[in-house]
């Protein structure tokens, strides 16, 4: 039913329009470097580390995030690969502290004929292949 020179929704007018989907070619991994783009902690933490590697407490002082927050979004960005430990490192004041990596290192988006397409592009120099190898030995040898 029409009401006030709302268009007719496709039941009324008999013809279904085409719904967007999500191509398929991405990988599951993709998919959740996308999720993490629409979470607002997620992009603001991926946009500190765009910049190189930081441990925590920087990233709660370039992001003004909770630092549990902090942790969290990045144990959840982690266990998606979207950012890794990229080594340890000790402060002045001897303390051990983890510094994190983004495993993006730029995304495309794109909307055509319907469908949305996503690329992710990671680093691929020598020391990221010998990190994610370690980072699998770690998460499937145990």
């Amino acid at each position: 039913m029409l009401r006030g020179g709302d268009p007719p929704t496709p039941e009324e007018s008999g013809s279904a329009a085409p719904s967007p989907t999500v191509a398929r070619s991405g990988s599951t991994s993709d998919r959740r470097v996308l999720s993490a783009l629409g979470d607002a902690a997620a992009l603001e933490i991926l946009v500190a580390l765009s910049a190189g590697e930081r441990d925590v407490h920087s990233l709660v002082l370039q992001t003004g995030l909770p630092q549990s927050s902090v942790y969290r979004k990045l144990r959840e960005l982690a266990d998606g690969d979207v950012v890794s430990i990229g080594r340890f490192a000790f402060t002045p004041e001897g303390r051990k502290v983890e510094l994190f990596r983004s495993r993006v290192r730029e995304v495309r988006i794109g909307f055509a004929a319907g469908r949305l397409r996503v690329a992710v592009l990671r680093p691929e120099d020598g020391p990221d292949r010998i990190q994610q190898m370690w980072d699998d030995v770690r998460r499937y040898g145990r």
